[in-house]
């Protein structure tokens, strides 16, 4: 039994660490050189449904369906 146990444990250890290797989709750096307006399209295809902003010290806003294929674009203030 103790043998069982011994194999669980380490092939439940070894799949955490397998699940844990994944490589991250991160959100990319804003180009260098001052504050950036953050702006968040959506796409159904290839039309523009929907943008989401922020940054410049403006208030946040959007317009449009936040659903669908995001783009992420960084514009100088």
């Amino acid at each position: 039994m103790r043998i069982k146990r011994g194999i669980l444990a380490g092939a439940l250890a070894a799949g955490a660490l397998a699940l844990g290797s994944t490589p991250a989709h991160a959100i990319p750096p804003p180009p260098p050189g001052g504050d950036n307006l953050v702006v968040i399209s959506y796409y159904a295809g290839d039309q523009l449904v929907g943008q989401r902003w922020f940054g410049c010290n403006r208030p946040a806003d959007q317009w449009g369906t936040l659903e669908g294929q995001q783009k992420l674009s960084f514009t100088p203030c």
